[in-house]
């Protein structure tokens, strides 16, 4: 099989393994729509069925050895489409906008390493993509400072204007230092310790939820909460424990769920993060490094 095409079906797992795991504090997951009311598991579905074929083409521009000054147009161009398939697939509902610039990267990186015969530990897959969002912050964030766009502003551009809060672009330019940091190896110690992927994807939620500079939760509930409240319930959510969870350590992580949904709180951000998580641990695992003789 085509290497493109296997880092595509690495993506759509990530992407699937992520809506799936449940019950996701304030996310659409397969119990209920979180905090949402435009959208639920099936606008989900929907969403990553359409996205599914693109995935393979931004791993095809890193395989092909497009230079990373020259990768953000050529996925952009695919990711453009992938946005208007995604609004067509959901009546115009934004499922996964953010996952789609910040995974369009990852994959891109992961075929530029192989491109590169340097296999695919998890560093150099974000490092690479990294070296193509180069420049990324200071485009379409610092410019702002210089020159307010006559246009209304977005919701991540008004929360760097106010707070300073890069949120997902500058997680990428830096080299997905979260995941790497935070993501990965939560996930992984849950899973050294006998946890399932689910479980061990849940645990690696609730770290990403803490550390992320997640702009989904400033924008519905301010800066000041996020800083504050929710970094009180989210450590709350840390100290359940290492999974296995128990019934009693269910029964709060559900009572938290619904905590979140009415009090209009949805980590979007951690939860794209996870998806990034997931996909740069099953290229690590899948794929053994190729050594240049």
């Amino acid at each position: 099989m085509p290497l493109h095409v296997i880092l595509g079906a690495i993506a759509v797992s990530a992407a699937l393994t992520e809506v799936f795991i449940a019950p996701k504090p304030g996310l659409v997951d397969r119990y209920n729509s979180g905090s949402h009311r435009d959208m639920d598991f099936v606008t989900f579905l929907l969403s990553l069925s359409t996205l599914a074929p693109y995935w393979q083409r931004q791993a095809q521009r890193g395989l092909e050895g497009v230079p990373p000054e020259g990768a953000l147009p050529a996925l952009r161009e695919t990711g453009l489409a992938m946005d208007c398939a995604m609004f067509q697939a959901t009546s115009g509902i934004n499922t996964h906008k953010g996952l789609v610039f910040a995974l369009s990267l990852l994959l891109y990186g992961a075929g530029r390493c192989l491109f590169l015969g340097e296999g695919l530990e998890p560093k150099k897959v974000a490092a690479a993509a990294a070296s193509a969002a180069e420049g990324c912050c200071e485009r379409e964030l610092l410019s702002l400072l210089r020159t307010p766009p006559s246009r209304p502003l977005t919701s991540g551009e008004r929360i760097f204007l106010e707070h300073g809060v890069t949120g997902i672009r500058g997680e990428v330019e830096e080299g997905f230092p979260t995941v790497l940091e935070v993501g990965l190896p939560s996930f992984r110690r849950a899973q050294a310790r006998g946890a399932t992927r689910h479980d061990s994807a849940l645990y690696s939620l609730f770290h990403l939820m803490m550390h992320g500079g997640d702009t989904n939760v400033i924008a519905r509930k301010g800066y000041t909460y996020w800083k504050g409240e929710y970094r009180r319930l989210t450590e709350g959510l840390i100290d359940l424990g290492m999974p296995p969870y128990d019934d009693e350590a269910l029964a709060s992580l559900r009572e938290t769920d619904e905590l979140f949904r009415l009090n209009d709180i949805s980590p979007g951000g951690a939860a794209d993060l996870l998806t990034c998580t997931l996909f740069l641990h099953d290229c690590d695992i899948l794929f053994e490094p190729v050594v240049n003789i």
